[in-house]
């Protein structure tokens, strides 16, 4: 998968890329019931990040970037399946641990759930 990124500022041998999100949500025909296409009317269209900076850019620039559909996979399996997964774990451990109060059950769910979306924040890059 390959997508333009736009250069916004160059600092301290780094640049800081924009790209638009949700390109594809205001062409297709089902933006009004689909969550992406609800979602991306009350937040930003658009993500910013940082990279190494490339010889020859400048701010302004267009820079390609590609991902392997391999990486891009298992980005996706990462930031959708590991948060059900702990979900689910988490439900499963507290049916083992609290198994007359459905509220423990409740809770440990939640905590793996909330656990594994701070692990994915601040440990997937």
């Amino acid at each position: 998968m390959k997508e333009k990124f736009e250069v916004i500022e160059i600092e301290n041998q780094m640049m800081k890329l924009k790209v638009n999100r949700s390109s594809g949500c205001h062409s297709c025909s089902a933006s009004g019931g689909c969550g992406t296409g609800i979602l991306a009317k009350y937040f930003d269209h658009y993500s910013v990040f940082n990279k190494p900076l490339q010889n020859g850019v400048s701010i302004g620039d267009l820079v390609t970037l590609e991902i392997s559909s391999k990486e891009l996979f298992y980005r996706a399996f990462q930031l959708y399946m590991l948060p059900l997964l702990a979900l689910f774990t988490g439900g499963l451990l507290g049916d083992v641990v609290y198994p007359e109060h459905e509220a423990g059950q409740i809770a440990l769910a939640f905590i793996g759930f909330s656990a594994s979306i701070l692990l994915v924040k601040y440990f997937v890059k």
